[in-house]
């Protein structure tokens, strides 16, 4: 398939100074700040090591202020080293200790920047035109040759680091970003049903967006909701007690929308039906009517074998977030058994986002799974059709080369 954007192929890069924009916003331990998976770090080494015969330097973002996984990038460059990157970091971004390391690069050097976000005006959005006008913009671009995008995973965002570059400097896509966009489109181009959307995690807002999106498109044919994201639904049904809507935040909003979609697509939307608590440290399983307020944690065996036979008789699943809190170890079950039966679907079958992706990989089922994307809000949006903010900042970029 053609692309509308131009890639590395399209330019040279042997001796250029080039600025890569990528997405390594990685899964970090609350307590430790400790990188958890670095799946999203690996899927750039091929990128990194095209560009070897380059000047290198990297521009990344790691959760963004006032969240528990809102860290220095230290902790990547080194496990950049760890997979043979000739990698190095300098805590700042556009200052002089910035732009004299810029300088100073050499050819098979990547030096990383520190995180994007420790920069206020980053998480200001726009069209690439006015958001190059932000200094982390302006101070950096002219001591570039040529910008590349490979941050796939935050292709869906229209920020100072992801689009302004690409107005004011030759701009491509990376091979992730280049792979990602050939792989969804032939993964999404069929017309095949039933057509299956496994929706969990805990970013209410972004998940409920995700649903209305899909539903409104008429791709979807069946919505299995865990993880937080099922806990709205079957409080705003009537199924669980309110009390559980205490970690749901601006809950009687979102809960007014998750009673709308209930009310137009009751038919395709489908909930759990037991659950797994944690009582005394241990996981119970149980219907909903023994949990006594008990922290609902994991969707319980009834719903796995439900949502499992909806899966395996689908001709296209997309996954987006686990079905509990799988960070602890007796609560992952749900998800990966959930995983198992989407590695056993013989249709098409896409993984999106860090936490079910990794998880695939630690139970080296990925060789069965069609695709495991490294987005999550990004591979959404083009499920739905929707342009990408950063495919849409290339093809202007490539029409002004």
């Amino acid at each position: 398939m053609s692309l509308p954007f131009k890639t590395i192929d399209d330019v040279e890069i042997a001796g250029k100074r080039i600025l890569l924009r990528v997405d390594m916003n990685c899964s970090v331990d609350p307590e430790t700040k400790i990188i958890l998976d670095d799946s999203r770090i690996v899927a750039l080494l091929p990128t990194l090591r095209e560009l070897s015969s380059a000047k290198v330097v990297l521009m990344a973002h790691q959760g963004r202020p006032g969240s528990d996984d809102f860290i220095s990038l230290q902790q990547h460059t080194q496990i950049l080293k760890n997979y043979g990157i000739n990698a190095s970091f300098v805590d700042d971004i556009f200052g002089d200790k910035a732009k004299n390391a810029i300088r100073n690069v050499q050819v098979g050097e990547v030096l990383v920047l520190q995180n994007v976000r420790c920069f206020d005006g980053e998480l200001k959005t726009g069209p690439a035109k006015e958001v190059a006008k932000e200094s982390i913009v302006q101070e950096l671009y002219p001591l570039f040759d040529l910008f590349i995008n490979d941050a796939f995973g935050a292709a869906h965002r229209s920020q100072p680091s992801l689009v302004g570059f690409t107005a004011v400097l030759p701009s491509v896509a990376g091979r992730l970003v280049e792979k990602e966009i050939r792989t969804l489109t032939d993964a999404t181009a069929t017309d095949r049903h039933p057509w299956t959307l496994v929706l969990g995690g805990s970013k209410i807002e972004d998940k409920i967006k995700t649903l209305e999106k899909l539903l409104a498109v008429g791709r979807i044919d069946n919505a299995l909701l865990g993880g937080l994201v099922g806990t709205l639904f079957l409080i705003t049904k009537g199924k669980i007690s309110e009390s559980y809507s205490a970690s749901i935040k601006g809950f009687d909003d979102i809960a007014a929308r998750a009673k709308k979609i209930l009310g137009s697509y009751s038919d395709i939307i489908q909930l759990p039906i037991d659950a797994a608590v944690e009582k005394k440290g241990q996981r119970i399983e149980c219907d909903f009517d023994k949990m006594n307020d008990a922290p609902f944690f994991d969707i319980g065996p009834k719903t796995v074998a439900s949502f499992a036979d909806t899966i395996t008789k689908s001709a296209v699943v997309f996954a987006n977030g686990p079905m509990g809190f799988f960070e602890k170890e007796a609560f992952a079950i749900g998800t990966s058994e959930i995983l198992d039966a989407i590695a056993a679907c013989q249709g098409i079958t896409v993984v999106g986002g860090g936490h079910m992706g990794a998880m695939a990989k630690a139970k080296k089922i990925e060789d069965k799974i069609t695709h495991i994307s490294t987005g999550g809000g990004a591979t959404i949006n083009f499920l739905t059709g929707k342009k990408l903010d950063l495919i849409v900042a290339l093809e202007e970029a490539a029409r002004r080369m």
